[in-house]
């Protein structure tokens, strides 16, 4: 029995090769992604515990001995660290300078040059340092002091820097950091702000240790962070938390329509196979059993451990240079994990469990019992034929109805192959469309500015008069802070986006000058994540007040994520407006000023949000790819289950005068029929799937939105429909190569 089954093994390749590929793509995509995120996962946690992060920031508007005493006292305080933060930014380049205390918390990593000391001179950013081609020992100057280049640092809060939020890619030419001691730090003509840097309990109640602290500093508390909250850390933790999703999302689907293909397989396989004979011949039940699980069981064992293997070794590295470059870390971890394997395992088993639906309800009936029921199938009338339009119908629709209606699972089967294929296309395709739509979106519905103007502090009523006040075009000022946002027991930090009568930032479904009292519009996802709807009320914590607020509208908004408010609201609030930056609706309209701390252009924003896209897109065609060798290979066993069951009924169309240009086409108009009822399917059940799809990619700070171009669907549609035509080809040749005889010799 092993020699037979090695036999048919290598008789039946190509059946087989399917469900190795299948197999093989399952394993090959998940442990290719996995390993991926896991090792993004594994690099990060490594650096914050080597620079043994702070779990929190508390930012204070000056430092207080006592009440840093005090607040070294509060159990939930392990111990903390002084530092002081700024921003010096030039024409040439935008530099975040932070001070340090020789504490171990928070502390960066040196790669090259000098321990941190009280030396004076300054360590660089290690990508700054080098994308400027700088060397140890030269001089940088920072607004005409100097400062001798004494080493380079990494810091994982800094592990995704960028200038602002309004840059999407990080550019170290021209922005990065850099840490100077605290006696050189405050000779710098910047602007500080003051924090300490706390190392927490692992149990520690974040709102109560937040109550606690602006009890202490009360008017000098500003606000408290958590570091993993932080745009770069925050950013980087988004990354790979939506990696291991799409690792998991599309191996789930890639091991349903493995197991589908197993199935198809494996019942193919045993109508060709005469399971009544091996049973006559004195074979056990037991031993059949174990013959045709070993089929499934080989060829699905050896197709995914083939693909746990080469996925870390090929696509890991491949995902890893298209993504890993966006991120600043020491050097990339490799890991080891078992997952895999155990994966391994768990689709072997389904498999052999696939392969019991087809071989068990045959191999304990008695031999005549087999054969009697292969020969002796009896079909009644179907609903069908008993409408008067039935006479109307050509012979070939009757006969390929009369056959879908006769065997319901087997025209399933056929449907779901198109449906199957039809969804993944969807899904890659879907995915870049739903990407560029929203960036899209934002850039052209949103953002209508075309340079957005960074100040170097926020901008009192009398500076902004002075800045407009020889401006011709359009204009609006924008304030962005940090709040929290309340919801009963939940707490949110969000991004509060406040702004100026003007059009610059064009908000869908709603005009914010419009809003009365104390009225604010919410992004759709932060009001999911909230669990809030239009018209409810929620509480903004600002320092140490609260302050109620009015959702008037929920935003169906890409980007930016959070709370919107007009100027108005917010002064209706008791807040001052304060705004950090200009929206111009004309480039270089404003006049330089030592005020100025930078610019944005809107296009230039736009083709580093492209560049950002880069990793996701490298997945996404490599899903394209897949959908195609799936697509071909599910609708390829489909059909061959159909041949199989159906080669007698072509062999007695042609015995009895049909041409074989007739019997070729009743099984093209049945495949034909089969992949456009999947194809109806396949379009919603593919849109499903792209929602949840882009659901899992959207991050806290940009929220993709679900499109699908015309143009893709079609193209989808296109590969589908070529499938099948690759796919009837094929059983053409079969059907030509049918042998009379052997078709019709009656099975006793």
């Amino acid at each position: 029995m092993l020699r037979k089954t090695f036999r048919d093994l290598r008789k039946n390749w190509i059946s087989f090769l399917s469900v190795f590929l299948m197999s093989f793509i399952c394993l090959f995509i998940f442990t290719g992604i996995f390993h991926f995120g896991q090792q993004m996962g594994i690099t990060g946690k490594q650096f914050s515990k080597n620079s043994h992060l702070a779990d929190s920031t508390l930012t204070v508007a000056n430092f207080n001995e006592p009440k840093e005493a005090q607040t070294k006292k509060l159990s939930s305080v392990k111990q903390f660290a002084h530092r002081s933060v700024g921003r010096y930014q030039n024409e040439q380049f935008s530099l975040t300078i932070l001070s340090f205390d020789h504490s171990y918390t928070s502390k960066p990593q040196v790669i090259r040059g000098a321990k941190l000391s009280d030396q004076a001179g300054i360590w660089l950013d290690e990508d700054f340092f080098q994308a400027n081609e700088q060397q140890l020992g030269d001089y940088f100057s920072i607004d005409n002091q100097r400062y001798e280049i004494l080493g380079t640092v990494r810091q994982p809060e800094f592990i995704y820097h960028t200038e602002n939020k309004d840059q999407p890619l990080p550019n170290h030419k021209k922005s990065g950091y850099a840490y100077l001691s605290e006696q050189y730090f405050d000779q710098l003509p910047i602007y500080p702000s003051h924090q300490l840097l706390l190392k927490t309990n692992k149990d520690s109640n974040i709102p109560w240790l937040e109550n606690e602290l602006s009890d202490i500093w009360g008017d000098e508390y500003l606000q408290l962070t958590e570091t993993n909250n932080g745009s770069g850390l925050s950013i980087f933790l988004d990354r790979v938390t939506q990696v291991q999703r799409l690792a998991f999302l599309f191996s789930s689907l890639f091991l349903l329509l493995t197991l589908i293909t197993i199935e198809a397989t494996m019942r193919r396989f045993v109508k060709q196979q005469q399971i009544a004979i091996l049973k006559a011949q004195g074979f056990s039940g037991w031993s059949i059993l174990l013959h045709y699980l070993s089929f499934s069981m080989i060829v699905t064992f050896f197709g995914s451990v083939l693909g746990c293997f080469l996925g870390p070794k090929l696509l890991s590295p491949a995902l890893l240079s298209a993504i890993g470059k966006q991120f600043s870390v020491p050097k990339w971890l490799e890991v080891q994990t078992t997952l895999g394997y155990a994966i391994v395992a768990v689709i072997t088993f389904l498999s052999m469990l696939i392969t019991l639906i087809p071989v068990l309800p045959l191999v304990n009936q008695l031999p005549a019992v087999i054969m009697q029921k292969q020969s002796t199938q009896r079909f009644k009338r179907v609903w069908l034929e008993q409408t008067r339009l039935w006479s109307y119908l050509p012979f070939s629709l009757q006969w390929t109805l009369r056959d879908i209606q006769r065997n319901i699972r087997r025209a399933v089967l056929g449907i779901f192959g198109a449906m199957g294929c039809m969804l993944l296309l969807i899904a890659a395709l879907g995915i870049k469309d739903s990407i560029n739509f929203s960036l899209d979106s934002v850039f052209n519905d949103t953002y209508h500015y075309q340079e957005k103007v960074s100040f170097k502090r926020p901008m009192s009523a009398q500076d902004r008069h002075s800045t407009v006040q020889h401006l011709t075009s359009d204009y609006q000022w924008m304030e962005q802070q940090s709040v929290k946002l309340l919801k009963g027991s939940k707490e949110q930090t969000v991004q509060a986006t406040i702004v100026s009568n003007g059009r610059q930032l064009n908000l869908p479904e709603i005009e914010l000058k419009n809003l009365t009292a104390n009225q604010v519009a919410l992004s759709e996802a932060l009001a999911k994540d909230l669990n809030v709807t239009a018209e409810e009320t929620l509480y903004i914590k600002l320092q140490q007040q609260i302050l109620p607020v009015s959702i008037k509208k929920l935003l169906p908004i890409s980007s930016p994520q959070g709370i919107f408010l007009s100027q108005r609201t917010w002064e209706n609030l008791k807040q001052p407006f304060e705004p950090q930056s200009l929206l111009l609706k004309e480039k270089n309209q404003l006049a330089p000023s030592p005020l100025i701390a930078g610019r944005s252009e809107k296009l230039q924003q736009f083709k580093d949000s492209q560049a950002l896209i880069e990793g996701i897109l490298t997945i996404v065609s490599l899903l394209i790819l897949a959908a195609l060798t799936l697509g071909i290979t599910i609708m390829m066993n489909c059909h061959l289950l159909i041949f199989s069951e159906r080669f007698i009924e072509f062999a007695t169309l042609k015995v009895l005068g049909f041409t074989k240009w007739e019997v070729l086409s009743l099984s093209f108009l049945e495949t034909t029929l089969l992949t456009l009822l999947g194809w109806l399917l396949g379009i919603p059940a593919g849109w499903l799937f792209l929602n949840t799809y882009v659901a899992l990619l959207s991050t806290g700070q940009q929220q993709y939105l679900p499109h699908l171009s015309f143009q893709s669907l079609m193209l989808a549609s296109l590969v589908l429909f070529a499938c099948m035509l690759l796919v009837q080809a094929y059983l053409n040749n079969r059907i030509n190569r049918i042998d009379f005889a052997t078709a019709l010799k009656p099975a006793e």
